[in-house]
């Protein structure tokens, strides 16, 4: 048995569509199972995922306050007053900037802007930098991508005669800021058509309200934002981004360009290029330092300097990276041992963790374990402990942290994320908390992650053609991610471990020889078997090669129900590191002492505790190895099989063996072994080892004696078979064994202990 690493939800077909609409937009089976799974089974519908065009994007002006903004904005431009764009620190908040001031550059206004750093100024509108706008004469202040919560520094702004135009798409608290003018997607006092514009969206429609028909650069930058921020690719931002994409592909910016050639990126741009190539690069200089320089390098239409900044950009990504890799290797260890305690809420903490890069660490502790997850950087200057948390999601931190509110200084977010900011000797105070409040508000014992599958599929419809099909669908993100495919009863025909050190596994299947991925899931070749049955969920792909396209699937999850049954009996294979030992019982050979309550001998009682079982050394007998398959009653169990010394070759003495040997002691009266045991082993045509189990074979039946390692004939009338021996028969008992458990091909030896475990059922 080979067990999920998810819970899988397929989605149920909530209509069907119109075979109408399948022929109008020459939908294959596939995108039309998809589209139906997904829910978009209307014409209108189909048309947005498929057709997006400029019909789609809503009236700006039907944003709230829109009007006010623009009538502002252009009264300081026919004034000449000077105008700042507050921006964010990360790649919504650097390409919302970018839009807004080359907006109002191309409208001639007096425009400055800045971005506040991450470390010393934190998120959001900042009062110091509020005021020093003010005492440097600025008149108006735009903020994009934050402010909708900066109420205390707008207040104070404001009073002192600075406007302020609050650009956000952030969730809004129970009071708004006391701004000049929101213009906000959410605002409850407008119907705007779509709430889920990212910062740069919302830039893209105020530049749209100033300008008319904005350049094409902007629709690049705001589906970077909208691709970063993980915004709902849907409605118009579904437009956004396939035309930014378009557009980008026809003629990309200096800027782009420069990102793209310092990452050594030369093929098509995608969603998927933006997500993990130009997002994550714009995004690590405000984590590491001063987002500034991201926002210089996209304004600027000079090739050298977007060469210089792009190199600056791609250093910061590079030292993001280390960082992120150091902090997660010792956080792993930190998660490790709390799991061991029985840690369901794992907080760790440490010093000199780099507090721009914890949400990342966090995320990867959580793919790891799935278990919520604080990491944080312990401050003894600041005396305080600050850094983010990442949730599953069958649980809330909003809730989490807010049962905790009382030893926490600060804390912001929703249900899978948040920050905090606390005392450092709340830190156990913290874990403890945390950890109990799991226990009495989750069930940890259902905390195994969710997959939803989109369709299930047969093999036989997996081919080039259908899978090319998927592709119009694209762009996938948020809300409208890439289809997960399940398929069952596939037919493992090789498994192997690829790349550095065999992380990852390859598979072909029988059918349709298709070929499959799983990233970082090497070591589960050696669970898997020629013919075993598996079911799995993944990405269906076009693999190209040598100009050949095939299908491809790379895989999310795997399991099989059957049991498995594994042959490591090659003195090359090892044995792989059991993740629950309490779950692994062994099988020893009588004569080895047990070192642990999970050793068992052949033929002993083993309780029905175990989910895997490895028959460590071989039995005396098989009748031993019969009994214990009786009692087992696991899902995996590994035969191994060691042993020091192997006789099946060596077999037995023949008949006339026992004679002339029989014969050689008679008419020697007195044989001493150790003088004249090479002579009779010689005179007799036997191996010494063999000269010697004949002996055994004698001694037990009573024809000799020995003392002080004389040899003497005893005499007789009741004369025993041979094969009456003990000694006989336990060495026919072992070549016996041997032949069946190491020897014979592996699917023989498979077949007899399912038919034997059969029998217990």
């Amino acid at each position: 048995m080979i067990k999920s690493k998810f819970q899988w939800q397929t989605e149920a077909k909530r209509q069907s569509m119109d075979d109408t609409l399948v022929e109008q937009y020459n939908l294959t089976p596939l995108m039309r199972t998809i589209l139906e799974s997904k829910g978009y089974t209307e014409s209108a519908q189909l048309a947005q995922i498929l057709a997006a065009s400029k019909e789609s994007m809503h009236d700006p002006s039907l944003m709230s306050d829109m009007d006010k903004a623009i009538e502002r904005i252009h009264t300081a431009i026919q004034n000449q007053e000077k105008i700042l764009v507050y921006g964010d620190y990360d790649a919504d908040g650097v390409t919302s900037t970018t839009i807004m001031v080359k907006t109002l550059q191309q409208l001639g206004a007096m425009v400055g802007w800045y971005i506040p750093n991450r470390f010393t100024e934190g998120y959001g509108p900042s009062a110091p930098a509020f005021r020093n706008a003010y005492d440097e004469g600025v008149a108006l202040i735009i903020t994009v991508d934050n402010g909708i919560q900066g109420h205390a520094e707008i207040e104070m702004v404001q009073n002192l005669g600075v406007d302020v135009i609050v650009t956000d798409h952030h969730e809004i608290g129970d009071t708004l800021p006391p701004a000049y003018a929101i213009v906000h997607p959410m605002h409850t006092d407008f119907e705007y058509p779509f709430p889920n514009l990212c910062g740069a969206g919302v830039a893209l429609k105020l530049a749209q309200s100033l300008l008319g028909d904005v350049p094409n650069v902007f629709w690049i930058y705001a589906m970077i934002g909208t691709i970063a921020d993980l915004v709902s690719l849907t409605d118009e931002n579904r437009y956004i981004v396939k035309q930014g994409l378009k557009l980008l592909n026809e003629s990309p910016p200096v800027s782009i360009s420069a990102i793209l050639n310092q990452a050594q990126f030369n093929d098509t741009v995608t969603e998927e290029t933006i997500g993990f190539i130009i997002g994550p690069r714009l995004n690590a200089v405000g984590r590491l330092d001063d987002a500034s320089l991201a926002a210089e390098l996209l304004m600027t239409d000079d090739e050298d300097e977007a060469l210089f900044l792009a190199e600056q950009v791609e250093h910061f990504n590079v030292e993001r990276k280390e960082i992120v890799q150091t902090i997660v290797e010792e956080a792993m260890i930190m998660a490790e041992a709390a799991v061991e305690a029985g840690e369901h809420f794992l907080v760790l903490a440490k010093e000199d963790w780099h507090e721009g890069v914890l949400g990342i660490v966090a995320s990867r502790i959580v793919e790891t374990f799935h278990l919520p997850t604080m990491i944080l950087n312990i401050d003894h200057e600041q005396q305080h402990a600050k850094g983010s948390s990442r949730s599953i999601t069958q649980v809330s931190m909003f809730e989490a942290l807010s049962s905790q509110q009382s030893i926490i200084s600060k804390f912001g977010g929703h249900h899978m994320a948040a920050g905090l900011t606390l005392p450092i000797d709340q830190v156990t105070a913290l874990r403890d908390g945390l950890n109990e409040w799991m226990a009495t508000h989750n069930d940890t014992t259902q905390l195994q992650p969710i997959q939803k599958v989109d369709v299930t599929v047969d093999v036989g419809h997996i081919t080039v053609e259908q899978i090319q099909s998927i592709e119009r669908l694209r762009p996938f993100g948020t809300d409208f991610k890439r289809p997960i495919i399940q398929v069952n009863g596939l037919t493992v025909q090789q498994s192997k471990g690829i790349g550095q050190q065999q992380a990852h596994l390859k598979m072909t299947f029988v059918e349709q020889n298709l070929q499959a991925l799983f990233w970082n899931q090497g070591a589960l070749s050696s669970e898997l078997m020629p013919n075993q049955h598996v079911d799995v969920t993944g990405e269906l792909q076009i693999n190209e090669w040598n100009g050949n396209r095939t299908a491809q699937m790379v895989l999310t999850d795997m399991k099989s129900n059957e049991l498995q049954i594994l042959d490591y009996r090659s003195k090359n294979k090892r044995l792989p590191v059991f993740e629950d030992n309490q779950q692994v019982c062994y099988l020893i050979h009588p004569n080895q002492d047990k070192t642990s309550p999970h050793e068992y001998y052949y033929g002993e009682y083993i309780p029905q505790q175990y989910d895997k079982c490895v028959m460590r050394d071989l039995p005396l007998t098989m009748d031993d190895i019969k009994l214990s398959c009786h009692y087992l009653n696991t899902s995996q169990i590994y035969l191994v099989f060691q042993h020091q010394h192997s006789i099946y070759f060596e077999g037995l003495p023949q008949p006339a063996d026992f004679k002339n040997c029989y014969k050689a002691l008679y008419q020697k009266g007195q044989t001493d072994l150790q003088k004249d045991g090479v002579a009779l082993s010689q005179y007799i045509n036997v191996k010494p080892t063999m000269l010697k189990f004949i002996l055994k074979v004698f001694l037990d039946l009573g024809i000799i004696r020995q003392k002080d390692g004389i040899i003497e004939i005893v005499h007789s009338t009741d004369k025993q078979p041979i094969t009456s021996s003990r000694v006989y028969q336990a060495r026919l008992q072992r070549i016996e064994v041997e032949k069946q458990l190491l020897y014979e091909e592996f699917g023989t030896i498979k077949s007899w202990i399912e038919n034997e475990l059969a029998r217990n059922e």
